[in-house]
């Protein structure tokens, strides 16, 4: 079996037995803190008058922080439903026997 294979069924067995979704709970408040901050500082910059190079590239990387974390609230809630389409017994015997 491939290694994208072999990822994904890690990614979906820690997702259902063991800390994905707590750790993806987790890194979605950071990325909101760090959006939030991110925020706080493109408004003061503009204030300001910072150099538009550094506003632009902080307004990027907000665009990027706010689309990863939407990605992953998105994930958390559609995990309820998705888990009971997944044939758990093939996942549990292509799993890689070394984890």
């Amino acid at each position: 079996m491939n290694s994208h294979a072999n990822r994904l069924l890690t990614r979906l067995d820690s997702l259902e037995k063991g800390d994905g979704l707590q750790r993806a709970k987790s890194v979605g408040r950071v990325l909101f803190i760090v959006g939030l901050l991110l925020a706080i500082f493109i408004g003061i910059a503009v204030e300001d008058g910072l150099h538009l190079g550094l506003i632009a590239f902080a307004s990027a990387a907000l665009g990027w922080i706010v689309a990863e974390r939407n990605a992953l609230r998105s994930r958390i809630s559609q995990w309820p439903i998705m888990r009971n389409y997944i044939d758990w017994h093939r996942v549990e015997q292509d799993l890689p026997r070394d984890l």
